[in-house]
């Protein structure tokens, strides 16, 4: 009996010491944990846009060779901005591509002058006598073609009669820069308007004088632009 009693003592102590020992274990917190603090995502850097680049066809529409593509500040174009400049620049086959001489309206050195002359002048004389006094103008050739002027005096010229008696003449004149208009693949010749006006002299060699110095006035004024 004592060894039976003992042993339940001895039973009962570890018993009681699990017991005890579940409750401590009951009475503990468990430990705090730290939320680690995740890193903010670096924003992201925009890809670059890509820039245009020379072609061919820039060179056909725009004039810019390889070499002068950058210097012309082209590449600092997007490639959509360069094709909407090329769309811009290409002519409307719908329109003319009208070509005139660069010195038909700033003159420079000697130019080439068309005149052509209708209306009352039977004998040619004062068509003659017209041609003869823009031909001394000075840095000034006559010649027989638009396609070879760079400035035209076109003169029509009416006679002013009285009782079937010629009294003089009056010339209407217009002045005009010649230049060639291509459409659809032909050229066709047209000409910029200048200066229209009227001379009236009872002579023909006097009318033509008259012409001759209104035509050098228009051709310096337009120099020393």
């Amino acid at each position: 009996m004592r060894r039976i009693a003992l042993f339940w003592r001895v039973s009962g102590m570890l018993v009681a010491g699990v017991v005890m020992s579940g409750q401590a274990g009951l009475g503990q917190q468990p430990p705090t944990q730290q939320t680690a603090t995740k890193p903010k995502p670096k924003p992201k850097t925009a890809a670059k846009p890509a820039m245009a680049v020379w072609s061919p066809d820039v060179q056909k529409t725009l004039g810019v060779t390889a070499e002068n593509f950058n210097a012309e500040g082209l590449n600092k174009l997007t490639p959509a901005q360069l094709t909407a400049l090329l769309i811009s620049a290409r002519p409307d086959p719908r329109k003319g591509l009208l070509t005139c001489p660069a010195s038909g309206t700033t003159p420079a050195g000697t130019l080439k002058v068309l005149v052509t002359v209708a209306g009352d002048d039977p004998t040619g004389a004062i068509a003659a006598a017209i041609r003869q006094a823009v031909a001394e103008l000075s840095a000034v050739d006559v010649v027989d073609s638009a396609s070879a002027a760079d400035r035209a005096l076109h003169v029509v010229v009416q006679e002013q009669t009285v009782n079937k008696r010629t009294i003089g003449f009056t010339a209407s004149y217009l002045t005009a820069t010649p230049c060639s208009e291509e459409i659809g693949g032909k050229k066709t010749d047209v000409e910029l308007k200048g200066t229209l006006g009227t001379y009236s002299n009872a002579k023909g060699p006097g009318l033509a004088k008259d012409l001759a110095a209104m035509l050098d006035q228009e051709l310096q004024e337009l120099r020393t632009r």
